[in-house]
């Protein structure tokens, strides 16, 4: 059914073109919403078009940043402030040129449809190509572990269990989306430093609200999905009946606490920024008492289920995480390597010069040489027995060990 298809991955021009040709229909759906059919339907309608409307703002913020097709320059090594920044997809030009719709692909006779496949990479280190197999398997496990328990709980109902698994789908989505997005902030903060210029400045505040929408439209969609009051003031005695799985609350639980973490990243690149932002700073407050109530709500399914919450079904890695990586992936800053490279000399200082007084002439500049300088007798006394004797500094007969 309708409802049931994912929009995720969609262009912008393919969300456009949806829209469009379901408009008409969509406002006979709205009039029919009290039946359970056109509710569902137009319910996804609505969905699509927040996320249309959301990266159709994106596109255009971008546009009148940093130029149109065919005028949009991408920022060089050579020149890195000027142009673009964003590499593939995450620049939304090359995002909705993937695929182009400029071209004229023609008709086929007959009905076909687009069966997608993974082609997966030829890796050369044998070590690489066996860690990526584990993933994939262990991936494909998981998602076979979580859609077992989905139908148990939804007990065989297909709509039921698919819309779960796109909520799923969507969970691990925005998880993935918010760990990209950090890196690349620590990334760019520890390149170019705390304090970036006003363009960078501006450029990061646009990001900080584009990424702060995205979160809100899932945890709305989130939120809906788990029962909770979402328009209008917020009353708990409004809240429908908690229909999820353990699966699905064990990973809203995860989006809760990624969020979080997420939320305070962006304050803590605007502490350091030395910028205020009220905008942002609201936001950030009204999602995380929204994302409370979810907790809550997630907390109190499972009490009535009478089960713990399940373990985590990914590694989501913190804000400290990803600083971590990034600065092992960029090495040590020259003011680093200078203040190790000083630390390795207070520890480990040169060797000294050997010393001219030790051992007399020449030739004699090793070890048993050094013991033998300590004899300072005449000829004849160079070796250890002598330098032993030697210690017995009086005259003619008081020479050897038992004198010393």
């Amino acid at each position: 059914t309708l409802e049931n298809l994912r929009v995720t991955g969609l262009t912008l021009t393919e969300r456009r073109a949806i829209h469009l040709h379901l408009d008409g229909v969509a406002q006979k759906w709205k009039a029919q919403n009290k039946e359970k059919n056109a509710e569902r339907k137009w319910t996804w309608f609505k969905t699509m078009r927040l996320n249309f409307k959301s990266v159709e703002g994106q596109y255009w913020r971008h546009i009148q940043q940093y130029g149109p097709p065919g005028n949009h320059p991408y920022a060089t090594r050579q020149n890195p402030d000027v142009g673009c920044p964003l590499i593939g997809k995450q620049c939304p030009l090359k995002a909705d040129a993937n695929p182009s719709y400029d071209n004229d692909y023609g008709y086929t006779e007959d009905a076909e449809y687009e069966v997608s496949t993974v082609q997966k990479a030829d890796v050369d280190d044998q070590g690489a190509k066996a860690k990526q197999e584990a993933m994939e398997f262990a991936r494909a496990k998981a998602s076979n572990a979580r859609s077992d328990k989905l139908k148990k709980h939804y007990k065989g109902k297909v709509i039921e269990v698919a819309k779960a698994n796109g909520s799923c789908e969507n969970m691990d989505e925005l998880m993935d989306n918010m760990e990209m997005k950090q890196t690349k902030w620590i990334e760019t903060r520890l390149t170019d430093g705390d304090v970036p210029n006003s363009e960078g400045v501006k450029k990061f505040l646009i990001e900080f609200r584009e990424a702060i929408n995205e979160v809100k439209l899932a945890v709305l969609q989130f939120a809906g999905r788990s029962g909770m009051q979402i328009s209008g003031k917020r009353d708990a005695k409004n809240d429908k009946a908690d229909i999820r799985s353990s699966v699905e609350i064990g990973l809203c639980e995860e989006v809760c606490e990624s969020s979080k973490d997420f939320f305070d990243g962006i304050e803590e690149h605007l502490k350091k920024m030395g910028k205020e932002d009220k905008r942002i700073t609201l936001d950030i407050k009204l999602l995380t008492e929204m994302l409370n109530d979810l907790h809550d709500r997630n907390v109190a399914t499972l009490k009535v289920m009478g089960i713990e919450r399940p373990e985590p079904s990914r590694k989501w890695k913190t804000r400290a995480e990803l600083t971590v990586e990034v600065q092992v992936k960029l090495g040590p800053s020259p003011e680093e390597i200078a203040a190790l490279e000083a630390e390795e000399e207070e520890y480990y200082p040169p060797a000294r010069p050997p010393n001219p007084f030790a051992g007399g002439g020449g030739g004699r500049g090793d070890l048993m040489s050094a013991i033998a300088g300590r004899g300072r007798g005449g000829p004849g006394r160079g070796d250890l027995m002598s330098a032993i004797a030697g210690r017995g500094r009086g005259g003619p007969g008081r020479g050897d060990l038992m004198s010393a």
